[in-house]
């Protein structure tokens, strides 16, 4: 069932837009304008009904027929495709019918992490949209505002437009977190505009201007278990609190990945048998947690437990923004369960730790930019094989081959096999566009400032739109982000109005 319209009740000292709020002191900025409490009213409707929706990555058969749901129910033409892409049409105001056509751009699917202990249920929970003071967050879990405030500001516009405007085309697509199927399934003749807006960035004072391409190498590596010897001594090895992120934009922060520093206490400490190993949620996020179950000899267990003792103590020197990082080591039963040999569980850390993880080259071009990036996304066992899922990013195609193909080699040597799948293409930079300097002069001329703007290390659907129309114009805008990729993923809310305002300049200029 969808969720209500918001309620809203305008506080003392602050608006809780029908959301939940945290704080008297909500912290209406004195500048904003009751148009602007209005607009941010009725894009935060529009995004929290979006949010009861379930649309994980794959799972996008509601919020597509939703979205089509809400065309027809306004009279506006509307069709999907066989990817559960979605299109909605609206006519151009009279007399702007020559103008060029404007193309407003989302993605429908979001990534469902969660923090540790929580009960939530992407399948079929709708996700709470809380405020607090000019954010608003989930409970625990991703926020879904990548990319469900990108839908919500181009229905919002097309709901409540109050000036003319050329043809627009609003394009929902399909399962851009795990591998961009739906842009890279569009049809090279469904557009007729020839600007493009992609509403995915994560800065409201900054426009995209290009950004990288990327593929996804999964190992596959056999484990041979056997059950554990009676004398063996078993623990599980955690580590979980770490801040992790989105693995394109956070990858150059510094932020460790849990399944690295699972691997890195294990290298070459003394003989171990994995039980098992799990890691991480997402293969596009830096793993937050991971836990290993490992079994010694009783003559070992004194120098385990002094190894995680300093392995933590140094962890914590090499990242001192993990506050929150905690590495444990807890006595388990042993229940004559099957592991892994000593020597196939030190062949399966050493291929861990050799998989890059992290920036691997840098921009020439772009100073402080990632050029090329791997991450270890997930970490999966049975007891029959261990299962890994990487992803790659470069600004070069030549780039993100060797680098796959490093991978491969490393999984090679270990006795796994590995496959590349998924691969998307960068979008490249273009600042000769009318439509780009439409955005630049429409910020300065509404906001009194100058816009930045930004290459990114991440991927985004233009890659796929420059390539199957040459002659399209593209820009990526969107409102600001915090910690997208995970469960501190937060949205502010005083740049829904400066987005929608911008985005209201920008589809009339000429």
């Amino acid at each position: 069932m969808l969720a209500k319209s918001l309620r809203i009740r305008a506080l003392a000292r602050g608006l809780c837009a029908g959301l939940t709020c945290l704080a008297h002191g909500v912290g209406v900025s004195s500048a904003q304008t009751g148009a602007d409490l209005e607009l941010e009213r009725a894009i935060l409707s529009t995004f929290e009904q979006i949010n009861a929706v379930p649309r994980c990555s794959k799972d996008e058969a509601r919020i597509s027929a939703w979205l089509v749901e809400w065309a027809g129910a306004r009279g506006l033409a509307v069709s999907s495709d066989a990817h559960r892409n979605v299109l909605i049409t609206v006519p151009a105001t009279a007399g702007w019918e020559d103008r060029p056509g404007v193309v407003l751009q989302a993605h429908m699917d979001m990534v469902c992490a969660k923090a540790e202990g929580s009960a939530h249920d992407f399948t079929r929970d709708p996700i709470p949209v809380i405020r607090d003071g000019d954010w608003v967050r989930a409970t625990g879990t991703t926020l879904g505002a990548d990319d469900g405030i990108g839908i919500a500001l181009a229905l919002t516009l097309v709901e409540r437009a109050t000036k003319p405007h050329p043809k627009l085309e609003v394009l929902i697509t399909a399962d851009e977190e795990k591998d961009m199927s739906g842009a890279a399934g569009l049809d090279p003749g469904l557009l007729t505009g020839t600007r493009y807006i992609n509403l995915d960035s994560e800065d409201d004072a900054t426009v995209t201007l290009g950004a990288a391409g990327g593929l996804h190498t999964d190992i596959e590596l056999p484990l041979a278990m056997t059950p554990l010897a009676a004398e063996m001594t078993v623990f599980d090895l955690k580590v979980s609190g770490l801040l992790g992120g989105h693995s394109g934009l956070d990858i150059d922060k510094n932020r460790p990945n849990a399944n690295i520093l699972i691997a890195e206490l294990l290298l070459g400490a003394f003989p171990f048998q994995l039980t098992g190993i799990e890691g991480g949620g997402v293969a596009n996020a830096i793993a937050t947690s991971a836990v290993a179950g490992i079994a010694v000899a009783a003559g070992d267990v004194a120098a385990l437990e002094r190894r995680v003792a300093d392995f933590a103590a140094d962890a914590r020197v090499r990242y001192p923004a993990e506050a929150g990082m905690t590495l444990t080591l807890t006595r388990a039963a042993n229940a004559l369960q099957p592991a892994a040999s000593a020597e196939a569980s030190a062949n399966a850390v050493r291929l861990l730790a050799a998989i890059p993880q992290g920036v691997t080259a840098w921009s020439e071009e772009f100073d402080g930019l990632p050029e090329s990036s791997s991450n270890i996304g997930i970490v999966t066992s049975t007891d029959r094989a261990l299962a890994i899922a990487t992803f790659q990013r470069s600004f070069r195609a030549d780039h993100l081959q060797a680098l796959a193909q490093r991978i491969a080699a490393h999984a090679r040597a270990a006795g796994a096999t590995s496959i590349q799948r998924g691969s998307f293409p960068a979008w490249p930079p273009n600042t000769g566009t009318g439509l780009y300097r439409a955005v630049l002069a429409s910020y300065s001329k509404l906001f009194g400032a100058p816009m930045a703007t930004s290459v990114v290390h991440a991927g985004l659907e233009c890659g796929y739109i420059a390539a199957k129309y040459p002659a399209m114009e593209i820009v990526s805008i969107g409102p600001t982000l915090e910690n997208v990729h995970t469960s501190n993923e937060r949205l502010k809310v005083s740049s829904l109005p400066k987005l929608w305002n911008l985005l209201q300049e920008v589809v009339q200029a000429p």
